[in-house]
């Protein structure tokens, strides 16, 4: 028996051998009982992970050819509408997989970025490319969307292990990505680089076609109201913060994003707590295993994301300019310190994931926020020479991985089967709030220290580095105390002991 947050029991779908989450499903698919269906099964839900990190890494190093080709100032909207469209998205495809079957929504969103990357790859002016970009966004809740479909068609054994994977295949992506990107932009140009994000959705779409259908519906209507207000509010501080560096922190147009978006989001909480059938159950979301767990989620994915953001910066500053810090490192030579921290973030994840079920999951998330601190506060006072950013960078990457691994899990523990993908769309929302929140606060740290400017952009001090690596520090010790204080992701005997 499993515990709901409001102390109820229920049952969980069981198949004649007692795994969890094998019944029939309402499709007539068959259930998932042997290791070939499973491994296949597998594969097909860890493809979109790829897809969604390839949308970012193969991009990276062709805006400069995006920019040039379109003539446009805006570059920084190729990730913006990305992440804006995933982020809205979100919550919404996570309900109405809980709705009407998980596999549903992930084949649409799979088919909606396929279509994204076509609309990319022939747009001939800036507009037409942005809207592919932001189709191709309908992607990324299919990462949340995943595991929550785990739990509902493969046995209990193997859940764990699997949810576990779903973010280790980014270590694989942080290998492959810049020497992918650099073939593929050298010898095609950037346009190659859509079409291959298009090969790699409609392996994701194909896929997911043979993946079972979850059996696990919850009996409720989509609440509108709050798809509006959630989107809108998430929109514009999305929005507010992305742009804050280019319109500036004082403009009214930055603050009218920021404050309009968090107006918009307080009457969607007070919205949802009074109507009969909200998106989100806040009840749910407001009670201590839940809201530990996603805000752990949040500032480690905020803790990396800034810290990932500034150190290219800093070592592609050459040293002449930068005085204590600085390699004039060009985009392919920063696969010097990608590949070991890729490397570092495939390994931890699979080991925890082996093991997950007898450690638990709130161990690796703690453990892994301490080892992001310490990594973190490592770079922020050794960083002169490259072997000591190489193992700060490969040190963070092997925290990152066991906190990563240790949140779907958490999620899965901490919510009911039907409120399972809601949940996990919420998670992952906190999550890009917080990465984009904390990359925006190591941006205000830099450009409070800026040392000179060398044809209009900024060289930073060492100083400012140095706080803001300490910030990235200061973020996974937040996640370190949070952490703590969940109250679930213990080993299964000392949870039924408790």
């Amino acid at each position: 028996m499993t515990q709901t947050q409001s102390g109820a029991a229920f049952e969980p779908p069981t198949t004649d051998h007692g795994s969890t989450g094998t019944t029939e499903p309402e499709d007539g698919s068959a259930p998932v009982r042997s290791t070939a269906a499973f491994v296949l099964i597998l594969i097909a839900l860890l493809w979109p992970l790829e897809v969604v990190s390839l949308s970012y890494s193969l991009l990276t190093p062709a805006v400069t050819q995006i920019a040039v080709h379109y003539q446009t100032q805006q570059i920084g909207w190729v990730f913006t509408a990305l992440t804006l469209v995933g982020a809205v998205a979100g919550p919404v495809m996570s309900k109405l997989g809980d709705l009407y079957g998980k596999k549903k929504i992930m084949v649409a969103g799979a088919l909606l970025s396929v279509l994204g990357g076509v609309l990319a790859a022939i747009a001939p002016n800036f507009p037409t490319l942005l809207a592919g970009r932001a189709l191709q966004g309908f992607m990324l809740p299919l990462v949340t969307l995943s595991y929550s479909l785990m739990r509902d068609i493969l046995p209990q054994r193997w859940i764990a292990f699997s949810v576990s994977l779903t973010v280790g295949g980014t270590g694989l992506v942080t290998i492959t990505g810049p020497f992918i990107a650099g073939y593929f932009i050298d010898h095609h140009g950037f346009r190659s680089v859509f079409w291959l994000l298009v090969g790699m959705s409609l392996l994701a779409l194909l896929g997911l076609l043979a993946v079972p259908e979850s059996p696990v519906r919850a009996r409720s209507r989509l609440d509108w109201t709050g798809v509006v207000l959630l989107g809108a509010g998430v929109a514009l501080v999305l929005v507010g913060l992305s742009e804050a560096a280019t319109w500036a922190w004082s403009s009214s147009k930055t603050l009218g994003c920021l404050f309009g978006g968090l107006a918009l989001l307080v009457v969607w909480v007070a919205v949802q707590r009074r109507i009969r059938e909200p998106l989100v159950d806040m009840r749910l979301v407001s009670r201590r295993p839940v809201l530990t767990t996603i805000v752990v989620a949040g500032l480690a994915y905020g803790a990396v994301g800034a810290y990932t953001t500034i150190l290219p910066i800093m070592a592609m500053t050459p040293r002449v300019l930068g005085g204590d810090y600085g390699f004039g490192s060009t985009a392919m030579q920063l696969t010097l310190f990608t590949v070991p921290a890729g490397i570092a973030t495939c390994v931890p994840c699979f080991i925890a994931g082996l093991y997950m079920r007898r450690i638990g999951a709130r161990l690796p998330a703690v453990v892994g926020s301490l080892i992001m601190a310490v990594a973190a506060a490592y770079t922020a006072f050794w960083h002169a020479e490259k072997w000591q950013v190489v193992v700060g960078f490969t040190v963070l990457a092997a925290g990152a991985s066991l906190a990563y691994a240790a949140v779907p899990n958490l999620v899965i523990e901490a919510t009911p089967v039907e409120q399972q993908a809601i949940t996990a769309g919420m998670a992952g929302l906190l999550q890009t709030l917080g990465s984009t929140a904390a990359v925006q606060i190591v941006y205000v740290i830099l450009l409070q220290n800026v040392g000179q400017l060398v044809q209009g952009s900024p060289i930073y001090t060492n100083t400012g580095f140095v706080i803001a690596f300490l910030a990235c520090a200061g973020f996974a010790l937040v996640a370190l105390v949070v952490g703590l204080l969940v109250p679930h992701g213990r080993p299964a005997q000392q949870t039924a002991e408790a």
